[in-house]
């Protein structure tokens, strides 16, 4: 390169628009929305962000996690009966995105379609798990309750024993008749997951294999999954046992522990299954 092309070459670099900042990574945009403590000044952040190459589909889903944490901080503070009052605020406002949708009219999901049921692994937060016993204490019979127990258990030993080529697949314990016995209470993770086509659902859990790629609707996940990451760093930050567990495992010890809302409320950890 003679004097003159290195002369074009400077000359160019300095006329290059600068390149823009890298973003942030997803824990410092989190603990940033933390401690922002208004809508406002989460959303002027977020503009800024948008500004700099931020996708604003991530802004949202970004908007929708800060708000569902700073809601469930705010309940956790005071008042009585926090746990009900907690999933309750954090179901409505999840089941509110996933019904605003735009993919809402193409799901395949309907009543007595349960392919789903059939995931190998469900996560809940411990909050959700307690609070879906609680539900079932509330609303099912002794025997309806003893017939739970005893699916739970089949599930577990199932899942603890060695894997066998071809087994039939593990419907969910909650299953009956192919509808869901505590739909009303049924957690983030299964609200979230709507199909958009049921010869996808068929082939990858009716054959006892989920490996095959499931057609869902992406916004109602996205926005689940950010309702349930708020609500789990929002009960973190209040003091409290936010963790992850596989739902049977959850629910199994759940069931037993009549005053377990309670003693998750004053700061135990009531759940000895492994976090995930």
């Amino acid at each position: 390169m003679n004097r003159a092309e290195r002369r074009r070459q400077a000359k160019r670099k300095r006329s290059a628009p600068p390149s823009a900042s890298p973003l942030p990574t997803v824990a410092i945009l989190k603990a940033t929305l933390q401690r922002l403590s208004s809508p406002a000044e989460i959303g002027h952040y977020l503009d800024t962000l948008i500004a700099q190459g931020l996708p604003p589909a991530a802004a949202e889903e970004l908007r929708v996690y800060g708000a569902e944490f700073h809601d469930a901080t705010a309940i956790l503070q005071s008042g009585t009966d926090r746990l009900s009052r907690l999933i309750a605020n954090a179901q409505g406002w999840a089941d509110t995105l996933i019904d605003q949708s735009p993919q809402k009219n193409q799901r395949a999901c309907h009543a007595g379609c349960a392919w789903c049921c059939y995931l190998p692994v469900v996560l809940v937060t411990t909050a959700e798990a307690l609070h879906l016993a609680g539900w079932l204490h509330n609303h099912c019979s002794d025997s309806e309750l003893d017939a739970l127990r005893h699916r739970l258990s089949t599930r577990l030993q199932r899942q603890q024993a060695p894997a066998e080529k071809d087994a039939p697949p593990l419907a969910c314990p909650l299953l009956r008749n192919n509808r869901c016995m505590a739909y009303e209470a049924r957690p983030l993770k299964c609200r979230a997951w709507n199909s958009l086509r049921l010869a996808d659902c068929e082939q990858a859990y009716g054959h006892g294999s989920s490996a095959r790629q499931v057609r869902i609707d992406t916004s109602a996940f996205v926005m689940g999954n950010a309702v349930l990451s708020g609500l789990s760093d929002g009960v973190t930050q209040a003091g409290l046992d936010g963790s992850h567990h596989e739902l049977c495992q959850a629910l199994d010890q759940a069931l037993t522990q009549s005053d377990g809302a309670e003693r998750w409320q004053q700061g135990e950890q009531v759940l000895s299954t492994q976090p995930r």
